[in-house]
């Protein structure tokens, strides 16, 4: 079973009526929306495109570390791993500013799986085991989220909006 990530735009009265209940965070999480601009698929790249983002693994106090920082947990998922995450208003506003600022030439320039083996990355060593054999098809894997999370970051900043981080 593998770990894969989706960030969702959440409103403050989003935010609040999920409050601890990890029920109500799944269901929001997942109903109907603009899925152009409300949800991100990272797919099992999650942590890969958190490391092109923050240049480090795992917590990080960056501005663009909201996909693996320490963030407060609304509960566990299902399967008892990962589970929903808030992420504020404040925070997502921060993240787009330093997006924006970040090119997606840039970001391709910070594609490099042995680095994230070599910092064990979630799913690693998969990521250089398939960029040996189709470095292209891998890399636009890894990159196929980012347009969203541009849309999706532009979008609750603009509308003083968190997210939902969701790790199942």
């Amino acid at each position: 079973m593998s770990m894969v990530m989706y960030l969702r735009r959440a409103s403050h009265a989003d935010i609040a009526r999920i409050g601890e209940d990890s029920e109500a965070a799944h269901r929001f999480a997942f109903e109907e929306g603009d899925q152009d601009r409300d949800l991100v698929d990272f797919d099992v790249a999650w942590d890969a495109v958190h490391f092109m983002l923050c240049g480090e693994s795992y917590d990080t106090v960056h501005p663009l570390g909201i996909i693996a920082c320490r963030l407060p947990e609304i509960g566990l998922d299902a399967n008892g791993f990962g589970g929903f995450s808030v992420i504020s208003p404040l925070a997502m506003k921060h993240f787009a500013k330093a997006l924006a600022a970040l090119s997606d030439e840039e970001l391709a320039r910070r594609y490099d799986p042995h680095a994230w083996l070599a910092n064990d990355l979630y799913r690693g060593d998969m990521f250089v085991e398939d960029d040996e054999e189709n470095p292209a098809e891998t890399r636009a894997y890894v990159m196929q989220g980012v347009p969203a999370l541009r849309r999706l970051a532009s979008s609750c900043a603009a509308n003083g909006e968190g997210a939902i981080r969701i790790l199942v």
